[in-house]
C-alpha cells in the first residue's frame, strides 16, 4: 500500500490505530526479546539491546517486529524527553515522513524524528550505534568546523577560457 495514495482521514485513522496498539506492540516485543536474554527498560542504553535483537533475528522491514521496534524506539524518546507522537501530514516541508508517526521537539530546530525511518536505516546498514547516534545528533548537535575545508579561489580570467576549450595554454 502506497502511503501517498491514502487520504488525510485514512492516514489519521492509521495513526490512531498505531497509537492505540503501541502498548501491545511493546509488550509483544518485550516477550520476544526476553527469549534472547535482552531486557527492555525504556532507557537510552536499551537501544543497544534493540540493535542486537535486530541483528540476531535478522529482522527486515517486512516483519511485524519492524513496527514493534519502531514503536519501542518512539516510546523511549517519549519517556526520556517528554514528547508526544504526531501524524505527519505536511507533504510540502516534511514529505520524507509524510503519513508516518513522528516525534517533534527532540532538537532545537524542531526537526521531525521518525522512529520508522531510523529503524529502517539500521536494518539496511547494520551500523552499530546508529539508533542512539540518531538521537544524540539532534539533542547535542556538534557544530561544523568550516575552517577545515578549503576555500576554492575563482579561476583567473585566462584560466576560465582554458577550462572552456579544454586547452592548457
Amino acid at each position: 500500500m502506497n502511503i501517498e495514495n491514502l487520504s488525510e482521514d485514512e492516514l489519521k485513522e492509521k495513526f490512531e490505530n498505531f497509537i492505540f496498539n503501541v502498548d501491545d506492540y511493546i509488550e509483544d516485543l518485550e516477550s520476544r526479546t526476553e527469549k534472547y536474554g535482552l531486557k527492555l527498560d525504556f532507557s537510552l542504553d536499551s537501544l543497544k539491546e534493540i540493535e542486537k535483537y535486530i541483528l540476531k533475528k535478522n529482522i527486515t522491514i517486512d516483519d511485524d517486529e519492524y513496527d514493534y521496534i519502531a514503536a519501542y524506539l518512539g516510546e523511549v524518546i517519549v519517556k526520556n524527553f517528554k514528547l508526544k507522537w504526531q501524524c505527519n501530514l505536511d507533504k510540502i516541508n516534511n514529505s520524507l515522513y509524510y503519513g508516518f508517526p513522528v516525534l517533534e521537539g527532540l532538537s532545537k530546530k524542531d526537526v521531525l524524528y521518525s522512529p520508522f525511518h531510523i529503524i529502517k536505516a539500521f536494518i539496511l546498514r547494520h551500523k552499530e550505534g546508529l539508533i542512539i547516534n540518531s538521537i544524540e545528533s539532534l539533542v547535542n548537535p556538534e557544530p561544523i568546523d568550516w575552517n577545515k575545508y578549503s576555500i576554492e579561489e575563482e579561476p583567473k580570467e585566462k584560466d576560465k577560457w582554458n577550462l572552456l576549450d579544454g586547452s592548457d595554454d
